[in-house]
């Protein structure tokens, strides 16, 4: 079933969806570390879940499709793990259409903003001293392999519920049911962390031999600034700016018939 942003553009394109490994639907490989090792346990998390595992897969599904080259379309961590398969395979990159991609193509030690910050900014002052306390918690890497993957799962959600109430405001309801996609990711969120290094990097530079045409989009209303998502537009050699008005995070269902005219207006320059 499509997303609600494309439903209008499946009579003219054929989109495959996939649940990244470790995450939604798909199998999730490690359930709890035995060992007390904890460079093993990084490089054994790194291996199964990491940023490298992440980008082979999207290879392999092309070779499965059989497609020469795709048209990639990622949403959030989904647009950065696009734009670094591209760098990786600009020679089967059709196009590129990344949608509200995550603040991760630089990441430094000393730099604020990140989306941790930028949600306790907007969250009301009771809740103040336990979104801190929380995030102690989330981000003790000092004993994170004493985890389990249904533990890290319940703490991702956490952070997703302050999310949500940093959006919407304190009437956001939980909701229980994990939602048709299946359950939020555990390990596989972290094993992206260790595999990036945790404290800096910056991939723009190779996002230079990507020549393919690249869609930025970005909700005007969105939690991330729009000056995160211009650092893709400017990454790219051959990229533009759409910005979505009304929109939050998720343009696609937030305001789908606009996203669909971008999309498909990008889509059809392609041809």
């Amino acid at each position: 079933e499509p997303m609600p942003g494309l439903q209008p553009l499946a009579g003219e394109y054929k989109f495959h969806y996939y649940d990244q490994r470790g995450c939604g639907k798909s199998t999730r490989p490690i359930d709890t570390f035995s060992s007390n090792d904890y460079s093993e346990n990084v490089s054994t998390l790194d291996g199964a879940l990491g940023i490298g595992a992440q980008v082979a897969d999207i290879e392999r599904i092309r070779r499965i499709l059989g497609e020469e080259k795709l048209i990639l379309i990622g949403h959030s961590w989904g647009g950065f793990l696009a734009s670094l398969y591209a760098a990786e395979f600009p020679e089967h990159v059709e196009a590129l259409i990344l949608v509200a991609p995550a603040d991760m193509l630089v990441v430094s030690r000393d730099r604020g903003g990140s989306l941790f910050e930028e949600v306790r900014t907007r969250l009301p002052d009771e809740m103040q001293e336990e979104y801190i306390a929380f995030l102690k918690e989330y981000l003790d890497y000092g004993s994170i392999f004493a985890k389990s993957e249904a533990d890290l799962v319940a703490l991702n959600r956490k952070f997703g519920d302050y999310y949500l109430t940093a959006i919407l405001g304190e009437e956001y309801a939980i909701e229980e049911e994990p939602s048709e996609q299946g359950d939020d990711g555990g390990w596989m969120v972290h094993a992206q962390y260790f595999s990036l290094g945790l404290m800096r990097h910056d991939y723009r530079d190779a996002m230079k031999v990507v020549q393919a045409p690249v869609l930025v989009m970005h909700g005007a209303d969105d939690l991330q600034p729009e000056e995160v998502t211009r650092v893709y537009v400017e990454a790219f050699p051959n990229a533009t700016l759409s910005v979505i008005a009304d929109a939050e995070h998720s343009p696609f269902i937030d305001q789908p018939e606009a996203f669909a005219a971008a999309v498909g207006a990008f889509l059809s320059e392609l041809e």
